[in-house]
């Protein structure tokens, strides 16, 4: 079969098409034929070496959805012609963390940041829990962002920050792939959210998408108008998927407020004011991707039209240089999906 290798950390021509051989399932394990797999800037930082544990020599791509083909000995749970997405990283089902459903935290078989079975192939074979039953009928790369973006999405807005009707959500990052996402389960949960861009030209499609109001603030120094767009109180959930942004996403926080950490575009540290977490009793958490559960939920919105995906691209696997460089030059608005071999 062939497949997308990343031969060394580096540029986009660091991913090369390769033959290697086909997988076969064993006991308890799904073959699955891939259909769609999106590419993240997850994707983007490991081919450059900024994860830490990263390896090369390996397939990318953790966003991935297809059909099953083949079953291993003992499966009873999937058939062949079953349409599945894969979730997005190994877990073992014995664990405390998996036994009480947070296989996103589960460490047994390898880092949840780098631990990916990769998408970017012609086929891929996972043990038969990791792959989730879509619904038919549902768009092959709709089903692919069910787990990152928007089972992700899902765990910080509604399981951590508890996002309920009447809520103000502010969203850095908005336009990028989980920020549109993001956008759209706020509004599906009944809350208003305020948006914000550093492009002008994308304030539009934001606003399209249901944002309550954008913030176009090149600079991040956007706490200001989020006060005033709160009549001075603040932002009651604030999701953070920059990290650089964290900062101004604290000054923008209402008493008591929640503020959720998606994203560390840049690695780099940033400054906290205890007394502003205290003064205001900010509550701060870290999360990452979503449970089982969260990507079951999140096929169910998108099957019933509460969440639209939202792709830049579609490209055949044999682009997937170009693909990497869209991404470099945040050339999209949402994901880049990749399909099928010329």
């Amino acid at each position: 079969m062939k497949a997308v290798i990343l031969s060394a950390f580096g540029a986009p021509d660091t991913l090369e098409i390769r033959e290697v051989p086909t997988p076969s399932p064993a006991a308890g394990e799904v073959l699955v034929q891939v259909r769609a797999a999106g590419i993240c800037h997850h994707d983007v930082l490991h081919r450059a070496g900024k994860l830490p544990g990263a390896r090369a020599g390996v397939v990318l791509g953790h966003e991935t959805a297809g059909e099953v083909v083949a079953v291993g000995d003992g499966v009873i749970t999937h058939r062949v012609g079953d349409p599945v997405v894969i979730y997005q990283r190994q877990f073992c089902g014995l664990c405390r963390n998996c036994l009480r459903g947070r296989q996103d935290m589960c460490r047994a078989l390898g880092l949840p940041a780098v631990d990916t079975v990769g998408g970017y192939a012609e086929y891929v074979c996972v043990p038969a829990p990791m792959a989730i039953p879509v619904p038919r009928g549902l768009p092959w790369e709709a089903a692919a962002l069910s787990c990152c973006p928007i089972g992700t999405s899902l765990r910080a807005l509604r399981t951590l920050a508890g996002t309920s009707p009447g809520d103000t959500v502010l969203i850095t990052g908005a336009s990028g792939g989980l920020g549109m996402h993001q956008i759209q389960i706020v509004r599906a949960l009944g809350a208003r959210s305020i948006a914000v861009t550093s492009s002008p030209a994308k304030a539009a499609h934001l606003k399209s998408l249901g944002a309550d109001e954008v913030i176009v603030s090149p600079d991040l120094k956007f706490s200001a108008q989020a006060w005033q767009l709160t009549g001075k109180q603040g932002v009651d959930i604030a999701i953070d998927n920059l990290g650089l942004s964290l900062p101004e996403t604290l000054r923008s926080m209402a008493q008591g407020g929640t503020v959720v950490v998606l994203g560390n575009i840049d690695g780099q540290a940033v400054d906290v004011l205890p007394g502003l977490l205290i003064g205001r009793r900010i509550r701060v958490m870290g999360s990452g991707s979503g449970t089982l559960e969260d990507i079951r939920q999140g096929l169910a919105m998108l099957a019933c039209g509460q969440i639209r995906p939202v792709i830049s691209a579609t490209l055949p696997f044999d682009e997937i240089r170009r693909a990497h460089e869209l991404l470099d030059t945040k050339a999209v608005e949402g994901r880049v999906i990749m399909q099928g071999w010329l």
